[in-house]
This record gives C-alpha cells, structure tokens and sequence, in this order.
C-alpha cells in the first residue's frame, strides 16, 4: 500500500489532478497504460470543472469500475460513496467539491489527503472483493 501511496502522491505533484490520477494508478495496478482514459478522466477533476461531486470519488469510482464493472457498480460503488458521504459530505456540507474547498481554491490543501484516503478506502474494496491480492 504505502508504495501505491507514495506512486498516487507522485502522479498528484506531476501535475495530474485527483480522478486523473486515481485512474492512472489503477491502470498501473492492472499493468496497462490508457492515456486517453487518463486524459478523459481529468474531465472530473475540481468536480466536473464545475464544483459538483469531488473528482477524489468520482475517480475511485473509475478505478473500481476498471476491475470488474458488475462487481464495482452493484457493490462497491455504492459503498465507496457512502464511505465518502459519511467521511467528507459530512464533514463539510455535501462531497461536492465546491463545498469541500469552501469556495476557496487556497483550500486545495485538503485535497491530497482526501485523494489519498479514498484510494485507501477503494483499495480496500477491491482486496475485499477478490480483486486485488492483498499486501
């Protein structure tokens, strides 16, 4: 994990933003490249460029949906997102990314954490659900 950790903070300092890079991770972790997929994905980041739902979730939600689509929208979307109601949607409003930053793009800085938290909690369902072997 603390690999896949230190991988995802790299492709965030490389200039990727949080659903580009939470989908190229998961690429990697299934040994393929798509950087169209990459490129597309970064159309969720800052919340669909828009403030809506966070790009954090919306990218792991991606990244599920990579290893086994039936699996990852029947049950572990479902669970990623109540995961990240309960931990960010509470905690500041809505998951709405315009909520989360509070309207001020210094507020960024919460960003990387909450990246990195829901590619944990995504991890997490893909080894509970046989997906991805665990560390």
């Amino acid at each position: 994990m603390e690999k896949d950790l230190a991988r995802l903070h790299q492709l965030l300092l490389s200039g990727k933003c949080c659903s580009q890079a939470l989908v190229a991770l998961g690429l990697e972790l299934r040994g393929e490249t798509n950087p169209q997929l990459e490129t597309a994905a970064a159309a969720l980041c800052m919340g669909v460029r828009s403030g809506l739902t966070c790009g954090a979730l919306t990218g792991a939600a991606m990244l599920l949906n990579l290893f086994d689509p039936e699996t990852a929208m029947g049950q572990m979307i479902p669970e990623l997102s109540q995961w990240f109601e309960e931990h960010y949607g509470e905690a500041y409003g809505s998951p709405d990314c315009r909520s989360i930053l509070e309207g001020n793009l210094a507020n960024k800085t919460r960003c990387p954490g909450m990246v990195e938290n829901t590619y944990r909690k995504a991890r997490e369902l893909l080894e509970d659900y046989g997906l991805l072997e665990l560390e």
